[in-house]
Parts: structure tokens; C-alpha cells; sequence
């Protein structure tokens, strides 16, 4: 457990630190709904705020969202929790974790989450997202990863 709690915490917080070091940023040097061009208008920083889940996914109200941030969070502890170490396992995790503090000051605190990356070609453009959103994006993905070797290496 010493081991997880050694990995999992640094990363947890460098996780919401840069989350909310660059959400600090944009809100400080931009109007809400201003973008600035990155990379042509392929790339901006848009700054929005975003009443919904990651990728402004509507599951309902404020209650509903901040229920289901409970939720998740006091799963993906316990999994933590249970988990046997592995590197990249406690990494993705605490992704997750870190990720999910970093949309969860947001919501208590403004009730809605500030969003600024913006990818897409002319009218076709992603859904606005931050940094804890990438960080629990990839997170995940780094799991669904890891389960789909595990299940291989057992068929093996």
C-alpha cells in the first residue's frame, strides 16, 4: 500500500495542480467565451464554462452531476485501494483521481467547470475540455489498456 500511496499521490496532484494552474491562466487572460488562436484556428484556447460532465455530456442538473462525481471518485479510490500494484495501473488511476478533484473544485466552487481546449476544423469542432478532463481521459484508456493485455497474457 506504501508503494501506491508514494506513486499515486505525487501524481494525483500534479494532476490537479496543472489543472488548476492553467485554468487559472486562461480565466485570468481571457474573457469567458474569448479564444485565442494556438495553432491557426486548427488548435485555441477557448475559455467556456461547462455546467455538464467531460466533453460537455449533459447527465443533468448540478445535484445529479455532483452525485455522480461522488460516485466515481469514491469508486475509483476503492479500486485504487484493492488494486495489487502496478506501475501503470497506479498511475492511471491516480490520473483519474487527480483529474477528478480538478473538475470537482470547479463544480463546488462555481458550480460548472472551466473549459478551454478547443480542437476542430472551421464549424467542426470538438467539445471544449481541460486539463483534468485529459488527465482522466487518459487515465481510463491507460486501464482499458492494461485489463486487455491482462486478459491476453491469461489466454496465453
Amino acid at each position: 500500500m506504501k508503494k501506491k500511496i508514494i506513486l499515486g499521490l505525487p501524481v494525483a496532484l500534479l494532476a490537479l495542480f496543472l489543472d488548476r494552474l492553467s485554468k487559472i491562466i486562461i480565466s485570468r487572460n481571457l474573457y469567458e467565451g474569448e479564444s485565442m488562436n494556438v495553432i491557426g484556428t486548427f488548435f485555441r484556447f477557448t475559455y467556456v464554462r461547462n455546467p455538464y460532465a467531460a466533453f460537455s455530456l449533459n447527465l443533468g442538473g448540478y445535484w445529479i452531476m455532483m452525485s455522480l462525481w461522488a460516485l466515481a471518485v469514491i469508486f475509483v479510490t476503492i479500486y485504487f485501494y484493492r488494486t495489487s500494484f502496478q506501475w501503470a495501473k497506479v498511475t492511471a488511476l491516480s490520473m483519474i483521481i487527480g483529474g477528478a478533484f480538478g473538475n470537482g473544485f470547479d463544480r463546488i466552487k462555481y458550480r460548472e467547470v472551466i473549459d478551454f481546449f478547443d480542437f476542430g476544423i472551421k464549424q467542426h469542432r470538438f467539445a471544449i475540455f481541460n486539463v483534468a478532463d485529459s488527465s482522466v481521459f487518459i487515465g481510463v484508456c491507460i486501464l482499458i489498456l492494461m485489463m486487455y493485455l491482462e486478459r491476453n497474457e491469461q489466454k496465453t
